[in-house]
């Protein structure tokens, strides 16, 4: 290169990037192979292999076995980076969100035995990989011998060069004439060329802000709608667990009231049947009685007759007698009429408390049958809070449908809206480092044609080109690892969230079987009860009948009573 001639402007673009590149080295200082060992990729059956790192297995064919990777030079290996970076992003970038699922539901058994097998591997490889290495560092020597070979050829070759330099630079100065005119063209070109591309660039830069503010403003007003669904899912939330709160409740009272009647109607079954024997008793008494009183009177009237008759003749007998046994006779029948009232008196009194006795027993009946209907109509009330808790529960079932399909509907969406943001992420890059890649192309190829002299300073700068790019290339696996991280965070969440709704619905349906179970406990408690009820009507009906035919038989027997007494006083006076 001459003393006048301008530095190269791929020096000046390719400085900022050796300056910045974190993998600045220089080959008398750093081993290559070392380099390699420590920050490269390798190729083997199972997939890639990261040196001092962790295995990935990408289930990829291996075109070409480990025996042939071997005997490849260290001139090659340099390419492999870009190669292994390449397939890296199309797997990645292939892999579908159900392998991605199908991946994170292996159970935590599954790896470690997966880790065991793992680790066991990675030893194999890594010792297949510095065999590599030692094989890569002998066929270095060899190259370098025949390097040192070429060498001793090419000084042979000098000399001829030498010679034919002269006549060169004859023909260069008249080329390089012609050359500046071509360059002062090609600048002008290549400026005008430039302003048109920044134009363009210009452009395109502000399309895409738009779309991005637009996409933006589109993801926030999702964002604000999924926060307001969110929210008012919790309320809801929040109301489905205060009306199971309630039901809960009304449940408990329902049951503690059910109980209380119970006692209560068997209570009322004991007093119902104590009555029904005191009633049996009380009206055995009253007929021992009333046979009692009957006997009772017939023997006075009888005594009474027979007293009459035996002192009408007596005094028929005595009529001539003192007045001394006129007064005996007088007061011994005052005597016997006191002693007639006063057991008259005594069979009015028990038959008042025989009456007493029937009338509490009515009483209690009524009072019975006072407490039946209130039960009768705590049962109607039991009946229309068991209807309007059903009410309840169906429109609690219509509204957890609703909000189990809104949630789910919001995942779909999430998902989805993940999944285009991922692609169009991948898209992005991929186009960007297209055209990159094209740029770097185009200038190269003018900067080749041009620069020939330059050849091991270009060498040097494409190396800390390759080292920027493999270093760009780790920063996007960490930014994709990153990413799938963030993807299966959210995916546990969900599942949790899926478990913990799935929780409340099976607890919910074993609510509704204790619901069903206890319904159906009501409905047998409430036929016994209409039976139990049917059976006393039943009864009551039987127990007015046979009191209907007692009154009958009490008055026909009254009436055969006086028929018998008047027949026996007119015997008695016939015969007087």
């Amino acid at each position: 290169m001459t003393t006048f001639a301008r530095p190269s402007l791929l020096d000046n673009r390719y400085a900022a990037i050796a300056e910045t590149s974190a993998y600045t080295y220089d080959d008398d200082l750093v081993n290559y192979a070392d380099f390699l060992k420590n920050h490269g990729r390798f190729m083997t059956k199972n997939g890639y292999v990261d040196s001092k790192r962790r295995i990935r297995s990408l289930h990829r064919q291996q075109e070409e076995s480990i025996s042939s990777s071997a005997g490849v030079g260290s001139s090659k290996l340099p390419g492999l980076f870009e190669t292994f970076g390449k397939h890296s992003l199309s797997r990645s970038a292939d892999i579908t969100p159900r392998q991605r699922l199908t991946t994170d539901g292996q159970s935590a058994i599954a790896i470690a035995t997966n880790l065991e097998q793992k680790k066991k591997e990675f030893d194999k490889h890594m010792r297949l990989i510095e065999e590599q290495m030692i094989k890569a560092k002998q066929v270095e020597r060899e190259t370098k011998r025949q390097e040192g070979d070429i060498k001793k050829e090419q000084r042979s070759l000098h000399h001829t060069l030498k010679e034919l330099a002269v006549d060169s630079t004859k023909k260069r100065f008249d080329a390089e004439k012609n050359l500046s005119k071509n360059l002062e063209e090609k600048d002008k070109i290549e400026r005008e060329f430039v302003k048109k591309r920044e134009q363009q660039t210009k452009q395109r830069t502000e399309r895409v802000v738009d779309t991005l503010q637009s996409t933006k403003d589109k993801d926030r007003k999702n964002v604000l709608a999924c926060n307001d669904l969110a929210r008012q899912y919790r309320t809801k939330v929040n109301e489905l667990d205060i009306k199971h709160k309630e039901l809960n409740r009304l449940h408990t009272d329902f049951e503690q009231k059910i109980q209380m009647k119970e006692i209560e109607e068997n209570r009322i079954k004991k007093e119902l049947g104590e009555i029904a024997l005191a009633l049996n008793m009380e009206a055995q008494k009253t007929k021992t009685d009333l046979k009692e009183f009957q006997q009772l009177m017939n023997r006075d009237k009888i005594m009474a007759i027979k007293t009459d008759l035996n002192e009408e003749q007596k005094h028929e007998q005595k009529m001539n007698q003192t007045s001394v046994h006129v007064k005996n006779y007088d007061l011994e029948r005052r005597r016997l009429s006191g002693d007639i009232t006063l057991h008259k008196s005594a069979l009015d009194l028990k038959q008042r408390e025989a009456v007493r006795r029937i009338v509490d027993t009515k009483n209690r009946l009524e009072n019975i049958y006072v407490k039946q209907r209130e039960l009768n109509k705590a049962a109607s009330v039991a009946e229309q809070d068991r209807r309007a808790i059903e009410l309840i529960t169906k429109v609690e079932n219509v509204n957890n449908r609703r909000n189990q399909l809104m949630s789910q509907y919001l995942r779909d969406k999430t998902e989805k809206s993940e999944e285009k943001e991922v692609l169009g992420s991948e898209k992005a890059k991929v186009s960007y480092i297209d055209l990159e890649t094209k740029q770097h192309e185009d200038h190269l190829k003018h900067f080749q044609k041009i620069m020939n002299k330059n050849e091991e300073q270009e060498h040097d700068l494409y190396k800390n080109v390759k080292e920027a790019e493999f270093s760009r290339r780790k920063k996007e696996q960490d930014v994709k690892k990153l990413q799938g991280e963030l993807v299966k965070t959210k995916r546990v969440h969900a599942e949790k969230i899926k478990g913990e709704i799935s929780k409340a619905e099976k607890t919910e349906k074993e609510i509704k079987q204790q619901l069903v179970k206890e319904k159906s406990r009501l409905d047998k408690l409430h036929a016994k009860r209409e039976d139990s009820y049917l059976k006393l009507l039943h009864q009551r009906e039987h127990i007015r009948d046979s009191k209907s035919l007692l009154e009958t038989h009490e008055k026909e027997h009254e009436r055969l009573l006086r028929v018998q007494a008047r027949s026996q006083s007119m015997q008695l006076l016939n015969t007087v």
